[in-house]
């Protein structure tokens, strides 16, 4: 090794390419937003949606499922043409205004470094927008608990389709006639959903800390009849989601740690889901 090579670092071992997935919400308009990237490397591949789910519903309102669903069409089309011939060459997009960028060829440590790449470079509505300031007074934190929690009960509906009516349990929890929701309780087991909102950090862990002390509050309480397991079942991206920065990353690990922490002193469980299939499949496990 000479001198040079301890000044500069090591290229990444993995080279590939990646290109992005652009919609025209107006066909004809000319304007473009990134909705998805696809990234490829010697022997794998992964296409992703690039836009973040709570900024179509401040985009779009109440059209964002439809939004999230036609780049969920886009995206599956993509995976099925790819996985097929290997090539995009020939592909066309389900519907109207799709474009596909051509390949840049990029390297990195993994796939998922490509794709961040792919995110940071393209797309000013993933990353950039987890960065900035926003006041408390625009979030919505509640609306975002209760899609998660309404998810959840829609993927245990092929399930085991019985637990659907033990969501949303209502529970008088002292002298009070105040009755306090519960996400699910069935038999000895009960939990209560959050989720962790990247770009609504703050005030989403404020509604878990909330979901926790009614766990705690439950648990306490002099009920004769009260489950023995209480839990809080966490919705978060997943590590290697493109769409997050570092610094992101590291704040919603953070939370990930305090709220464990606060948990543990309760006895109360944590389990993290990165969709509703996994916390369904979690909770069907659980009263098994």
């Amino acid at each position: 090794m000479n001198k040079l090579d301890t000044l500069f670092p090591e290229l990444p071992k993995s080279s590939g390419w990646w290109s992005t997935i652009y919609l025209e919400p107006i066909v004809g308009s000319g304007e473009q937003i990134a909705i998805a990237v696809l990234a490829c490397t010697e022997g794998e591949f992964k296409v992703v949606q690039a836009i973040r789910s709570e900024l179509l519903d401040c985009l779009y309102g109440k059209q964002s499922d439809n939004m999230r669903s036609m780049i969920s069409w886009v995206i599956e089309s993509i995976r099925k043409e790819f996985k097929s011939s290997k090539t995009l060459d020939q592909w066309v997009g389900p519907f109207d205004g799709i474009t596909l960028s051509k390949p840049t060829t990029a390297r990195g440590h993994n796939l998922d470094e490509i794709l961040r790449q792919a995110v940071r470079f393209t797309s000013s509505l993933s990353s950039l927008s987890l960065d900035a300031e926003r006041s408390e007074e625009e979030v919505q934190p509640r609306k975002y608990s209760e899609q998660w929690s309404r998810s959840i009960a829609q993927e245990i509906k092929s399930i085991n389709p019985q637990l659907v009516t033990s969501f949303g349990q209502k529970v008088q929890l002292g002298e009070s006639k105040i009755l306090t929701t519960f996400g699910f309780i069935q038999g000895e087991y009960t939990a209560n959903f959050g989720l962790l909102v990247p770009s609504r950090l703050s005030a989403s862990l404020n509604a878990v800390k909330a979901k926790l002390l009614d766990l705690e509050t439950f648990k306490k309480s002099g009920l004769l009849a009260k489950p023995r397991g209480f839990e809080v079942i966490i919705g978060t991206p997943s590590d290697s989601d493109p769409t997050l920065t570092e610094n992101s990353l590291k704040k919603l690990r953070d939370n990930i740690d305090m709220i464990g922490e606060l948990a543990s002193l309760e006895g109360i469980e944590v389990f993290r889901a990165e969709n509703a299939e996994l916390a369904a499949h979690h909770i069907a496990e659980k009263v098994a």
